[in-house]
This record gives structure tokens, sequence and C-alpha cells, in this order.
């Protein structure tokens, strides 16, 4: 089981890598359909948010998956 920092540290780290493959955060807020301000506010707590997680995943079709992103979510409120 993962520690609470490792957990962070992972979701740190895919948004970087999300952020990198989408080309900047304006690329990546388009694709997802949100603000730069959203991304940027991922950007800031170090996490993508449930529904931006999902969004990657559904328009990543697969290549980023939600469960990566946000290891620390058990029952997700949005569908893939």
């Amino acid at each position: 089981m993962k520690t609470t920092a490792q957990i962070k540290q992972q979701q740190a780290k895919e948004l970087i890598a999300v952020i990198k493959y989408a080309g900047s955060q304006v690329k990546l807020a388009r694709a997802c359909g949100v603000s730069r301000q959203v991304v940027n506010e991922w950007v800031k707590v170090g996490r993508i948010s449930e529904f931006g997680a999902t969004t990657i995943d559904r328009v990543t079709d697969g290549y980023f998956r939600r469960e990566e992103m946000r290891p620390d979510v058990v029952v997700w409120r949005y569908e893939l």
C-alpha cells in the first residue's frame, strides 16, 4: 500500500506527463474543454481533479488512465 507522500508524488508526476503530452497547459485545457485557469489550479495543488482525470482518460483513449492519475479515488463519480 502506498503512503500519502507516494500518492502525492505519483499525482504530480502524472500531471507533468499529461501536460508534456498535450504540449502545454493551454493545449491540455482545450483538449479537456476546461479553462487554462482550471489546469493552472491542478498544477497549483499538484494533482488533477477527478473530473479532469476522467476526461483525460477519455480524450487520450486510455493512454493516461484515471486510476494512475488519481490513485486516491476509490469510487468514481464520472463515467468514462
